[in-house]
C-alpha cells in the first residue's frame, strides 16, 4: 500500500461501504480489502483502495449493470422487470467518504494552526526569560547572597547553640560521675567497718 496516500480507519471505512465494522475485518480476512493493523486491534485503510472496493461491492449489489448510473430492478410477479433505479447508496456513500475528508483536513489544518501559534508563542517566552535574566541577574545575585548569609548564620547560631546543649549535658554528667564515685568509696568504707565488727564480735563473742 502506498503510505503517502491518505489513511482512514475502521470505522470511517465501514461507513464509506456501508458495512458493520465486522463484515469489514471478514473482507481483509477474505483479502478482499488491504489494510494496515495498528495498536489496539485496530486497522489502517488507504482511502483510495477503499472508495475502489465501495464500487466494486455497489457493483455486487446490483443484478445488472445496464449503464453508468443505473440498474435493472428484481422482477415482478409478472415476469417483467422493474424501472431501472440509480446507485443512490453508492452516492451517498462516496459523498459520506468525502464529507470525512473534508472534516479531517479541517481538523488537520486547526491542528497546525495551534502548532504555529504554541511555536510561537514558545519562542515569545524565551525571549521575555532571557530578557528578564538580563535585567534581574544582578538584583537576583543580591538576594541570592544575602539569603545565603543569613542560612549560614541561623546554621552556626544552631550549631553554636546545641554545642552549648551538649556542653551542658557533658557538665551534668561528669557531676554525676563525680558524685556516684563519692558515693560508692562510702559504701565501701562502710560496709568495710560491718564486715570489721562482724569479726571482732565472732572474735570476742559479743
Amino acid at each position: 500500500m502506498d503510505t503517502g496516500e491518505e489513511r482512514i480507519g475502521l470505522g470511517a471505512a465501514a461507513a464509506i461501504l456501508g458495512r458493520p465494522q465486522d463484515v469489514v475485518r471478514r473482507y481483509i480476512e477474505e483479502g478482499r480489502l488491504d489494510a494496515e493493523p495498528t495498536s489496539g486491534g485496530a486497522y489502517s485503510f488507504v482511502l483510495s483502495d477503499v472508495e475502489g472496493f465501495a464500487r466494486e461491492l455497489s457493483a455486487e449489489d446490483a443484478e445488472e449493470e445496464v449503464f453508468e448510473g443505473e440498474v435493472m430492478g428484481d422482477e415482478s410477479e409478472s415476469g417483467s422487470r422493474l424501472p431501472a433505479v440509480p446507485f443512490e447508496r453508492y452516492e451517498r456513500l462516496l459523498q459520506t467518504g468525502q464529507d470525512y475528508k473534508t472534516r479531517l483536513e479541517e481538523r488537520n489544518r486547526q491542528v497546525e494552526e495551534i502548532r504555529a501559534e504554541r511555536d510561537a508563542a514558545r519562542v515569545e517566552m524565551d525571549r521575555l526569560w532571557s530578557e528578564i535574566e538580563r535585567l534581574n541577574l544582578v538584583e537576583f545575585q543580591r538576594e541570592l547572597q544575602e539569603r545565603t548569609i543569613s542560612t549560614l548564620e541561623e546554621e552556626k547560631a544552631r550549631i553554636q547553640s546545641e554545642r552549648d546543649r551538649l556542653d551542658q549535658q557533658h557538665q551534668k554528667l561528669f557531676e554525676e560521675k563525680s558524685s556516684l564515685a563519692e558515693e560508692r568509696t562510702r559504701l565501701e568504707a562502710e560496709l568495710k567497718i560491718l564486715k570489721n565488727r562482724g569479726f571482732f564480735a565472732r572474735l570476742f563473742g559479743g
